[in-house]
């Protein structure tokens, strides 16, 4: 019975604490893939627990599951965005990956969710893409930061829909908010960007950009 299930996938990762790593990799690993690939009703739960139960894995197992989160993009029904706001609230397991994983694989699913349809996915997918930064120059990766930077203002900056422009400028507003790089590099990559929206014709992105040097 899916109920069942679906209990049991949102309570997974407090057995995983009672039984311990070796445990929980022998028994309880083989249970929880299974849940990756049962009902959304099921899924959900799974990726809402999913930095609790990823936490208690030794650092190669819980490398597998990188492959596995673009599967999340995939629901049975295409309407129901909050397993995609649930996938956008990920922050959290940016900590347990290493700067080449995140860019990697997160990087992929959070430029994806930022053009997402439904609005509340976007807002927060801006916040996880600012963590991405601040996670590639805190380790010092700032050719990978730089590459990043140059994605998101050809995606965003430079995007025909006034959504995305806004977008770009919410992006700096909160890299600023958050200092996730050096001010030298947010001056030389990124404000000349953003201040190219400062002309923009709709209100609503100049707003922000009015808010992001407010902030600067």
């Amino acid at each position: 019975q899916w109920k069942v299930r679906r209990t049991l996938a949102f309570s997974i990762h407090e057995l995983a604490v009672i039984l311990g790593d070796q445990l929980t990799a022998a028994d309880l690993v083989p249970i929880f893939n299974g849940f990756l690939k049962d009902l959304d009703e099921v899924r959900i739960g799974v990726l809402k627990h999913l930095y609790d139960f990823l936490k208690l894995l030794h650092a190669d197992k819980r490398r597998e599951y990188l492959y596995q989160l673009q599967e999340f993009m995939v629901t049975d029904n295409s309407r129901n965005w909050r397993f995609r706001y649930e996938l956008a609230q990920l922050i959290l397991i940016i900590e347990l990956y290493s700067h080449y994983d995140v860019y990697d694989y997160l990087r992929q699913i959070a430029l994806t969710l930022c053009s997402d349809k439904v609005s509340e996915v976007r807002w927060i997918s801006y916040k996880l893409v600012v963590e991405i930064l601040q996670k590639l120059y805190a380790c010092g990766a700032d050719d990978l930061g730089l590459n990043f930077i140059n994605e998101l203002t050809v995606r965003f900056c430079h995007c025909p829909k006034w959504v995305g422009r806004q977008a770009f400028a919410f992006i700096c507003q909160a890299v600023v908010e958050e200092d996730c790089m050096p001010i030298e590099q947010f001056s030389q990559h990124l404000l000349p960007s953003l201040l190219s929206l400062s002309s923009d014709p709709v209100a609503n992105v100049r707003v922000l950009v009015a808010k992001a040097l407010r902030q600067s």
